[in-house]
């Protein structure tokens, strides 16, 4: 958290230095503000401005419209100035550039700040933070489909993408809270079948909500590849199982990066049938996979180091 302190008025506040600092109604706010100035509805200014006031509590109404009207050209001019301060030392999440000069939305968050949406009248449940109750066949599928879109922009191929992550209340909630093998999950357990039919209704849902559950995957995929992870008590990092993209040091990895390095390992995993046929490994949760790939990879490490000593 950031901290603003008015020593004159003895105020101090504070205000979100990152996407996970926020609550899931702050962060919606603030990416709704990104997406509009991404679309072009609003500069990215005034994007950062509204932001400022909304993670301060501070309200634009017609008073304070009219106190404003009030001021001198001088006053106004350093108002407006300290306001352009305060966005660029606290509203730094919002963007990012791109490499080519060009601003991007900056989502970048691991918690899942959309874990249940509304799509028309249907209610849609989506995976835990940082993708943790996902099987493998969730993954895998998810992964393809977000490929897919990359590749050819297509927003049905986006509907495809969430439709693997989002799903509708399983019809026997009730009596499956109960039941021994209760695994927390409440969406419809994954069908690849069902993929076509629930993209009909994820199709639905609104631009905030569609660009937030991609970047948010996307970068949690590359978080979960690249970052130290606390897995059953046991802090590993993941990165050497993952190829890494070649780029320049002074640019940001795309959306479109941030996947990259899974679908040969997902695929790979798959063949070799390492927890049985794919439909079986497909309802392995895929925290449990990457924890045995890890595991492997340890053990061909120490089998090296045991050649090179011979």
């Amino acid at each position: 958290m950031n901290q603003i302190e008015i020593p004159e008025r003895k105020i101090k506040l504070e205000v979100p230095a990152h996407w996970d600092e926020m609550t899931a109604v702050q962060a919606r706010y603030c990416l709704k503000q990104a997406v509009l100035a991404a679309s072009g509805i609003i500069d990215p200014e005034e994007a950062r401005v509204r932001c400022l006031y909304y993670l301060l509590d501070i309200e634009r109404d017609s008073e304070s419209v009219r106190k404003e009207l009030l001021l001198t050209k001088r006053q106004r001019e350093e108002k407006f100035s300290r306001i352009a301060l305060l966005c660029e030392e606290l509203i730094t999440f919002l963007f990012a550039d791109n490499g080519k000069g060009q601003l991007e939305i900056n989502y970048t968050p691991v918690l899942n700040h959309f874990p249940q949406v509304k799509a028309g009248k249907v209610v849609l449940y989506g995976p835990s933070h940082l993708l943790a109750d996902l099987t493998f066949g969730e993954l895998r599928a998810a992964v393809e489909e977000m490929q897919a879109y990359f590749d050819s922009r297509g927003e049905d191929q986006l509907s495809r993408m969430i439709a693997c992550l989002y799903r509708p209340e399983r019809k026997d909630w009730e009596s499956w809270q109960r039941a021994e093998n209760y695994d927390g999950r409440r969406r419809e357990p994954f069908n690849r079948a069902r993929i076509e039919d629930l993209a009909l209704i994820t199709a639905r849902l609104g631009k905030v909500e569609r660009t937030g559950i991609l970047l948010w995957f996307s970068h949690s995929l590359q978080y979960i590849q690249s970052e130290d992870l606390m897995i059953s008590g046991r802090e590993i990092n993941l990165s050497p199982l993952f190829p890494q993209p070649v780029q320049e040091d002074s640019e940001p990895l795309r959306p479109d990066q941030r996947g990259a390095g899974w679908t040969g390992v997902l695929f790979q995993l798959a063949e070799q049938k390492v927890f049985g046929e794919v439909d079986k490994a497909d309802r392995t949760g895929f925290f449990d996979i990457l924890v045995y790939m890890y595991e492997k990879h340890l053990e061909n490490q120490k089998a090296k180091a045991k050649q090179k000593k011979k």
